[in-house]
């Protein structure tokens, strides 16, 4: 199985990058009328990045502060408006799902397996192993941390010691996209997209189901047709939960009943994201789209950025921004697509999305630099 999924994500990053002659090439860039002034705050180097590694490294923003970890386990962490470094440590370990964790800890997870608690000042508290690689930052709730392993496995890892209380466990499918996306933690309950296309609900006390839905099903009649996965990112809006999958659908499902309320096909990796009365989406061939989140209805399509490899839309003031594979920062109107603006950060690419905090932009690149951006409106 993970020779197969290896072999699927090598195709899938040579299509991003336009080196095959069988693949679209990836979109030229269009000039177009900037309305938007970007400018650069800050910017560090936080290590080695992930190279080229397939990992995706998510930073932490805590209050006034970001916390980074590159491949080889130096974690560190930077003042969010100087970018001045506050402190950091060498875990000296293949890191996989980046920093998870609050203002008193956090949670570095590595690609042997290893879960391991830091305090808020980098120091280690206790180092387990987990079942299996983890790839997605784990979440703390309460007195136990919750993981997502590859090996399907959900788990609640005792905070005090990295004791499991309890696991969930559901088969991987033969052939799956390499990574997971994150459980949200809500009301008491957790919420997961799974390999196989469904979205489980567990009781975040003791890990029992509470009700287990269908995202996508399996079409066609190859393993690579009837692939459906739910890696990318979800959002639950008052009691709404906006999930998307690989070869699959955009849904919004009522929590409170577990019940469907619209669905729409559509295929992405990398999730969907809500703004105002807004969905953005990031398609799996590089088109953003724009759905009314009430019905899933089309708003507009961006085609514009095909081939790019993007990552999944961020809102920020009014504008949403997309990073590339070369790159690049696309901003555009959230209100019909148009580009506002576009900055190049390095040319090692950008797989994270950029995060939005308190009005201000931060990016990390593959190579590691950590930028903060301001974003103002050009005056005429």
């Amino acid at each position: 199985m993970i020779r197969v999924i290896i072999v699927f994500l090598s195709a899938f990053l040579v299509s991003a990058c336009g080196d095959s002659d069988n693949s679209e090439p990836p979109a030229e860039l269009v000039d177009f009328e900037e309305t938007l002034d970007i400018n650069e705050l800050w910017s560090v180097d936080t290590g080695s990045g992930v190279d080229q590694l397939f990992v995706k490294l998510f930073p932490l923003i805590l209050d006034d502060k970001v916390i980074v970890t590159d491949r080889t386990g130096y974690v560190s962490a930077y003042d969010l408006n100087s970018g001045d470094k506050l402190w950091d440590t060498e875990l000296n370990l293949t890191v996989s799902g980046g920093v998870g964790g609050n203002n008193t800890h956090l949670v570095i997870t590595s690609r042997n397996g290893h879960v391991i608690l830091l305090n808020s000042k980098g120091e280690l508290i206790w180092k387990v192993d987990a079942s299996s690689e983890v790839l997605m930052p784990a979440q703390i709730a309460g007195n136990l941390i919750i993981i997502r392993s590859v090996d399907g496995r959900i788990s609640g890892l005792s905070l005090a010691d990295g004791s499991e209380k309890w696991t969930y466990k559901r088969d991987v499918p033969a052939l799956s996209l390499r990574g997971n996306s994150v459980p949200i933690i809500k009301q008491g309950y957790i919420f997961n997209g799974l390999d196989n296309g469904r979205l489980v609900t567990l009781d975040l006390l003791d890990g029992h189901t509470v009700f287990d839905l269908a995202v996508a099903s399996p079409s066609g009649r190859s393993e690579l047709e009837r692939l459906v996965d739910i890696d990318g990112h979800a959002e639950i809006v008052r009691d709404i939960l906006y999930m998307s999958s690989y070869q699959g659908r955009i849904v919004s499902i009522d929590i409170r009943r577990g019940q469907l309320s619209w669905s729409r096909k559509l295929s992405t990796y990398s999730g969907v994201s809500h703004s105002g009365s807004g969905l953005f989406i990031s398609d799996d061939k590089d088109s953003i789209w724009s759905l009314d989140s009430t019905n899933g209805a089309t708003l507009w399509k961006q085609d514009k950025l095909k081939a790019r490899a993007i990552t999944r839309p961020i809102a920020i003031k009014n504008s949403i921004v997309v990073a590339d594979y070369e790159g690049y920062l696309h901003f555009l109107s959230p209100f019909d697509g148009h580009f506002q603006a576009r900055i190049e950060t390095d040319d090692s690419g950008i797989i994270i999305p950029p995060i939005e905090h308190n009005g201000r932009l931060y990016v990390i690149t593959r190579d590691g630099e950590l930028s903060a951006f301001e974003i103002e409106a050009i005056q005429d």
